[in-house]
């Protein structure tokens, strides 16, 4: 071959080269597209399962793991939101209906979460009330970081739960129990261990195992003998399908407790629940307020408060019968514990 010819097959060569990396830059940003498209199709496809399944209490009928997955309702459907604008930058009118239903539900489940409140107005010949609740977590070395923010808020009534030996050392060691004259406490190895601090009667007090575990209620006496019934509320957490029935008998018996109830109830403590639970739901409609809701106290979870990210659930609550006015709402501070304490001002109503 000589050379003239080599250098017409060299340029040809060049040639089919050039033309195969040109095509192959045209493929790469529509095969990137499409996928994007099928990624995002998929993600839909498990949101709309889940969300299906809430919807026909399909959740009911599995309980675990849709236990889980409700708990997370405020953050896993927020790749809907993803899915419109993927929508919008490639043009798939398609992508963008399917995710607007999600969006839909999800705000739907997570707007009365998130949005803000006016908390009640005291009334008049109430006896006010101040209660801190705070889950201490049973191997936490750092409850007595507890003991400041009970000597700054002052409450009336301290609930503990998760009380051990340990953590009740440790708020004990702060001093900030010692101006409480009345107080059950029943510290254990486990996670189940209680105590309450009170300024004010306790009576009548009573630990029916619940769910294999306690759940202690007690009569409390306030200002001119008006009395109220306090759970000190602890329940399993549902990670499995085995505590998961224990969870819900515990849910169903509570709420059983409340409407048997010849006295105003407050329960406060660890539920291990979220309004995206129904069997919580279900306690609520009871007869008892959430006070976060009725304060208005917006975006406020409590759990896990001891990772490097903030918390993302709100599973520690107080409840209080309508006899209550529930007039602040207040998120505590780091104690140690992987949950945060909270503060509620009630007043309850005079007779009439």
């Amino acid at each position: 071959m000589g050379e003239s010819e080599k250098a017409v097959t060299g340029d040809a060569g060049d040639r089919n080269a050039d033309a195969g990396g040109l095509e192959g830059a045209r493929w790469a940003p529509l095969l990137g597209r499409t996928l994007l498209v099928g990624l995002t199709w998929a993600v839909l496809a498990v949101l709309a399962v889940l969300a299906l399944g809430r919807l026909t209490h399909l959740d009911d009928a599995l309980a675990y793991p849709y236990t889980v997955i409700n708990a997370l309702t405020p953050l896993v459907y927020l790749p809907a939101y993803a899915a419109v604008a993927v929508g919008f930058g490639v043009r798939r009118n398609l992508l963008i209906l399917a995710a607007v239903p999600l969006i839909g539900l999800h705000l739907f489940w997570t707007v009365a979460e998130l949005w803000p409140s006016s908390p009640d107005a005291r009334p008049a010949n109430s006896v006010p009330l101040r209660l801190l609740t705070a889950n201490l977590q049973y191997s936490n070395t750092q409850a007595g970081r507890l003991g400041p923010q009970i000597e700054a808020r002052r409450p009336d009534i301290v609930v503990l739960e998760e009380v051990s030996p340990l953590t009740l050392a440790g708020v004990s060691g702060s001093g900030a129990l010692a101006g409480y004259q009345y107080h059950v406490a029943r510290p254990d190895l486990g996670a189940f261990g209680y105590a309450v601090y009170s300024r004010f009667p306790l009576s009548d007090v009573r630990v029916p195992q619940v769910g294999r575990e306690p759940l202690a209620r007690m009569t409390v006496t306030i200002g001119d003998g008006r009395r109220f019934t306090l759970f000190a509320v602890h329940t399993i957490s549902p990670t499995t399908s085995a505590y998961t029935k224990r969870w819900r008998a515990q849910l169903d018996q509570l709420a059983s407790d409340v409407r048997a109830s010849s006295l105003p109830v407050v329960l406060a403590g660890d539920f291990n629940a979220t309004r995206d639970h129904r069997p919580f739901r279900h306690l609520l409609d009871s007869g008892v307020r959430d006070a976060h809701d009725v304060a208005g106290a917006a975006w406020s979870p409590t759990w896990p408060a001891d990772q490097v990210l903030p918390p993302v659930i709100r599973i520690d609550h107080v409840l209080a019968s309508p006899a209550f006015a529930i007039t602040v709402y207040h998120r505590g501070g780091d104690d140690g514990s992987d949950h945060l304490p909270l503060i509620v001002d009630l007043a309850l109503r005079g007779r009439s």
